[in-house]
């Protein structure tokens, strides 16, 4: 186990992406995400952009104000047939007469107060309802987010301890080349065994690149999801800590967003439908409105005059009848609260599935981390042991390539068995709505 620890300690290279003086660690790329993290930008502009919709429903509860204008100038003006009695003409008989002067400027300006407009209230309301709507939406994705980050962490932190194994085995096992080469010159072991060893070397070195290739993609979607741009360079903290996570406690309280955006749609839902129904009673508003128009002639004969009017009322509105669009639209609207029922009791259900999933997995791994832990302290027993007796020409080379193989499958799985517990405590925190601050 002491050699399991000092890898665990130390600080390696890969290309000069694996080290660096200051190194991000989880919490501190979990916070970088939830400030810089795209999706997140998103959600927060649309928590803005609700405000300016509630802004707006408010905005028709205010005095409305409007101006109109209009200009004429007939070319000929328009006439009209009346009884030619009106002129002290004979009685049935009718005459064609134009009314009104060639220019005509009219200027109207109306201001309109809603008095009662039921609708108006709920969608008020409605809107009130879509700030806190929002307001989940943004939690939820800011728990994706610190999800994937730290599932991408694990995968990563993984992935750079095994290529530092890999290293340490691979000088091992050049020493050992050059060792047996030696030996093999003074004719105390054959050709075959050192080029064993090259073909042991070769393997190494393959999964070295490979595994360098993995922790490339995976530092770039770490810089992906903690908004930083794939030119700038991120370095990140790789060690494993040691640390066994506490099991998951068989009392716990569920804080899912899930369930809290499926509560919140409800409610919309019903202001919704309460919206509708509000449609069935008439509106009442107050106007007033003042008018200016003025009429002109051009010519020796010039004229202009301006009439002014100005006058106040009430408006009602009242759709009595609209062809059962309303009763269709109320049918619709609760088939949608049906439906957010039956989501409900879904995701319930995903949830307890999840939780218990966690649970069983922690569970396991815990059992493996233990059973992973004597591996490792017997496979460095034996790996030492063969080292010697190869020195001594008691065993060939094939049982000490055979003794590090092992070895090295003991230590990652060690390794991988820490991650997966972590993992699995990370599942545990989404599945129960903890896994970030609120």
């Amino acid at each position: 186990m002491q050699t399991i620890r000092w890898y665990l300690s130390a600080l390696f290279a890969l290309g000069g992406t694996l080290a660096s003086a200051q190194s991000y660690s989880l919490e501190q790329l979990i916070n970088k995400a939830l400030t810089n993290n795209y999706s997140v930008q998103t959600a927060r502009l649309d928590e803005v952009k609700t405000e300016a919709q509630i802004a707006e429903v408010k905005a028709n509860a205010r005095p409305q104000v409007s101006l109109a204008g209009d200009y004429r100038r007939y070319l000929k003006i328009p006439g009209q047939v009346i009884p030619a009695s009106a002129f002290g003409g004979p009685e049935g008989a009718y005459t064609a007469v134009a009314f009104g002067l060639p220019y005509n400027l009219s200027t109207t300006v109306q201001a309109t107060q809603q008095l009662f407009n039921q609708s108006l209230l709920i969608a008020t309301k409605a809107a009130k309802a879509s700030r806190d709507l929002s307001a989940l939406q943004t939690q939820k994705t800011k728990e994706d987010v610190a999800y994937n980050v730290s599932a991408t962490y694990y995968n990563l932190q993984t992935t750079a301890q095994q290529i530092a194994f890999l290293r340490t085995n691979l000088a091992s096992t050049e020493r050992l080349i050059r060792i047996t080469d030696l030996r093999r010159q003074n004719q105390l072991v054959q050709g075959i065994d050192v080029d064993r060893l090259q073909v042991s070397k070769l393997s190494s070195q393959t999964q070295i690149e490979s595994l360098q290739s993995t922790y490339i993609q995976l530092l770039n979607n770490l810089k992906y999801l903690t908004g930083t741009p794939q030119t700038d360079s991120l370095s990140v903290a790789t060690a494993i800590e040691e640390t066994i996570p506490v099991a998951p406690s068989n009392e716990y309280t569920i804080n899912r967003t899930d369930l809290q955006l499926i509560d919140q749609q409800k409610i919309i839902n019903s202001l919704q439908q309460q919206n509708i129904k509000a449609g069935f009673t008439p509106t009442v508003s107050a106007y007033g409105v003042a008018n200016s128009s003025v009429y002109a002639i051009g010519g020796d004969n010039s004229y202009i005059k301006n009439l002014p009017g100005y006058w106040v009322g009430l408006q009602l509105n009242w759709s009595v009848f609209d062809g059962l669009a309303r009763k269709a639209r109320l049918s619709q609207s609760r088939i949608d609260t049906q439906k957010l029922d039956v989501q409900n009791r879904q995701i319930r259900e995903s949830i307890s599935m999840d939780i218990a999933n966690a649970r069983n997995k922690f569970l396991v791994e815990q059992t493996n981390l233990s059973t992973n832990r004597g591996q490792v302290a017997l496979a460095e027993k034996v790996y030492t042991q063969t080292q010697l007796q190869f020195k001594e020409g008691t065993v060939d080379i094939t049982e000490v390539v055979q003794a590090e193989t092992a070895l090295r499958d003991a230590q990652n799985n060690y390794l991988t068995t820490l991650v997966n517990l972590r993992t699995a405590e990370l599942d545990w925190k989404r599945a129960t709505g903890s896994l970030i601050n609120r």
